[in-house]
């Protein structure tokens, strides 16, 4: 049997359908031309162990995963077990169930879809309900490993949208074929949340996450042998509560209206005490430092040459919070087909291009020394989280894909992963600071559909 990238792309394409995907537009008559069974039962696995040769840096998927993939082998990072239950209620009306289990977050069951579908015209359709994510080009089959080419996609640039994994609200489709070009223009809405995990805190902590007015644009064109996307999202509000977040605040109130006092004394001079009522404002503008709202812009291609296949994506992440930062991304990835056998090698990485959380307004005061020593306290707590947040990673993945059925594909990757420097976790579990910025990752991977 010879398999080609476009055999594989058609699959691919049939399977984003059946799982409900809206990455492209492919066959998008499909679901009001055809007359499919009221009652349809489909699912998606990957059964894949990971072998990991840092101590100090564990692997994750997402920042809510709760067992990372520590040093020497584990099933955490990749092993998901998907099901998904479509009925067609009606000639145009469907609704679609879609659970996960991951090995990471101890095989507990997680609603990922749950959304009506209503077909409104020939080209325009409505879902509304619980979708999956539509931030990257990949992130709608994130966790269907058969979907995509690598073990999985390349985590500098993903982990940092996993968590999102989906988007309670809807979306409006607009289909339309012209000629060989299908085209596809998603506009989202929604909001989601999720337990975002300090893995350096001893036991680990997890704060609640909610982002709030989730919307944006997402246009992809299909041709023959070349797909293109491009997304703009905009999150109105990201907030994170916890325990340690409202440590930070009772501390920023109280030193903030222990300087405001101070600089209210008549015997400062004018120039101090102005100095201070500054800072008292600065140091309140520290409460709830991970508060913020993000956008994110990606642009993706997936091109195909005989053999030859070439992926690339760009992304831009801007928080709009000086304790995250902003950075800007990119993945490459070219492969080349031998019949059933796919070699590939891609490079990513993400990079924060914002200058680190400025914390200035925590210096000394050389006024009163319990005063001062609060004020270390918390700075050095600040900047240590600010460390902590830092994402920068990037990588370089070799692997093979193996297709020896039209459902199942074997993959082995070798993943060479490297932080800025010790003191930068990039997207890593990480304990403690310093660490070793070099992370070795080999997995093998067995991924299906049913």
């Amino acid at each position: 049997m010879t398999y080609t990238f476009l055999q594989h792309r058609r699959t691919t394409l049939a399977l984003a359908i059946l799982l409900g995907s809206t990455l492209t537009p492919a066959r998008a008559d499909d679901q009001s031309e055809s007359s499919p069974a009221a009652l349809r039962l489909s699912g998606f696995g990957t059964l894949g162990l990971t072998h990991n040769d840092n101590r100090d840096a564990a692997a994750i998927f997402s920042s809510s995963q709760r067992r990372p993939a520590g040093q020497g082998w584990s099933a955490n990072l990749d092993s998901v077990l998907g099901l998904q239950v479509e009925w067609q209620a009606g000639e145009q009306t469907s609704l679609v169930l879609q659970g996960v289990a991951r090995a990471g977050d101890d095989v507990a069951p997680a609603l990922r879809m749950a959304y009506l579908r209503q077909q409104l015209t020939h080209d325009l359709a409505l879902r509304a309900g619980r979708i999956r994510s539509p931030l990257y080009f990949d992130s709608d089959v994130v966790e269907i490993g058969y979907a995509y080419l690598m073990a999985r996609p390349a985590l500098p640039l993903y982990g940092v949208v996993n968590s999102v994994g989906s988007v309670d609200g809807g979306d409006l489709q607009w289909r339309h074929n012209i000629g060989e070009t299908a085209l596809l223009a998603q506009v989202y809405y929604g909001q989601s949340d999720y337990r975002h995990r300090f893995y350096n805190l001893d036991p680990v902590q997890a704060a609640d996450a909610s982002l709030r007015n989730i919307r944006g644009l997402a246009v992809s064109a299909t041709l023959p042998n070349l797909i293109l996307r491009a997304s703009h999202s905009l999150i109105g509000s990201y907030t994170m509560r916890s325990p340690q977040v409202s440590q930070i605040n009772g501390a920023t109130a109280q030193l903030g209206g222990a300087l405001q006092a101070l600089s209210a004394n008549p015997y400062l001079p004018a120039a101090l005490a102005a100095g201070l009522a500054g800072r008292a404002q600065a140091i309140g503008a520290l409460a709830n430092p991970f508060d913020s709202r993000p956008l994110y812009t990606s642009l993706g291609f997936d091109a195909y040459a005989g053999d030859w296949r070439w992926l690339g994506e760009a992304t831009r992440l801007d928080s709009r919070s000086a304790m995250v930062g902003k950075y800007h991304g990119w993945q490459v990835t070219v492969a080349r087909s031998f019949d059933e056998f796919t070699p590939y090698l891609s490079l990513a990485r993400q990079r924060r291009v914002s200058a680190a959380l400025d914390t200035s307004a925590l210096a000394p005061t050389g006024l009163d020394p319990r005063l001062d020593g609060a004020l270390a306290q918390l700075q050095g707590g600040l900047n240590q989280a600010a460390s902590y947040a830092d994402l920068s990673t990037r990588s370089v993945s070799a692997g093979l894909r193996y297709d020896f059925r039209g459902n199942l594909a074997l993959k082995l990757q070798y993943d060479h992963l490297q932080t800025p420097g010790a003191s930068t976790p990039g997207y890593f579990a990480v304990a403690r600071l310093p660490i070793r910025p070099t992370v070795n990752l080999f997995t093998v991977s067995l991924d299906f559909v049913f």
